[in-house]
């Protein structure tokens, strides 16, 4: 009895890392746990304006989401070029510490989170993403079987994601009085948090800011957030 309970033990341990293996990590992930995967970072204002450059070009054509572009095209789109146009203009506020830096448009910036964005914005883009990502797998024949859906993470999955990879010793914290502080780096292979709070899946936001307020009105300078993703 005690031999079939082992075996079954390592059954079911074996068919687990097979099922985890089998998982392409998604674009800008890590592996959490089960078959959820998180961004390493909050999503900078480089790829925020990878998405706003492609949302515009999109209407620009005719077309209200990527999806919709690409089920119509026959060709492989070749990879967006980061444009650094003034589509942030509308984030800005008047007066405020980040517009005067030029924090949303300089390079000096562009690993930094983006901030002064709203959460219909954010779930958009984690939208937009999915799309993305499913085409360009689907295009280069890369897992044709495996489903991915970007979203915006709960709070529970952001505080565990910090207590793992903390134990893992795959943790950094960026620190600064200020977002123009931040020395955020491009290759960035650990699970990073920075001193924003961050969207989630529910009406309350995760993290202290640089600030230390709690944010009650959106979209603001203290708010940016990442995607989390599943995959089946």
């Amino acid at each position: 009895m005690k031999k079939l309970a082992l075996l079954i033990l390592l059954f079911s341990f074996s068919s687990l890392c097979y099922s985890q293996a089998k998982f392409e990590t998604p674009p800008g992930t890590i592996f959490l746990k089960d078959s959820i995967f998180i961004d390493r970072t909050p999503v900078t204002n480089r790829m925020f304006l990878e998405y706003l450059t492609a949302k515009n070009d999109l209407r620009k054509k005719g077309f209200t989401s990527f999806k919709e572009y690409h089920t119509t095209e026959d060709k492989i789109l070749n990879r967006l070029i980061i444009l650094y146009p003034s589509y942030l203009k509308n984030l800005d506020r008047e007066g405020s510490l980040l517009a005067k830096k030029n924090y949303f448009e300089n390079t000096k910036f562009e690993y930094s989170p983006v901030l002064n964005i709203s959460k219909e914005q954010a779930e958009d883009y984690c939208n937009w993403r999915t799309e993305m990502v499913r085409y360009l797998w689907l295009k280069n024949n890369i897992v044709e079987n495996q489903k991915i859906v970007y979203r915006l993470p709960t709070k529970k999955e952001l505080a565990t994601s910090k207590e793992i990879f903390t134990e893992k010793k795959l943790f950094s914290f960026y620190d600064g009085k200020d977002p123009s502080r931040f020395k955020p780096y491009s290759n960035q292979d650990n699970f990073a948090l920075f001193n924003i709070s961050e969207y989630t899946s529910s009406e309350n936001v995760y993290g202290e800011n640089w600030r230390s307020v709690t944010p009650l009105e959106f979209p603001n300078d203290v708010t940016g957030f990442r995607c989390a993703c599943e995959s089946y």
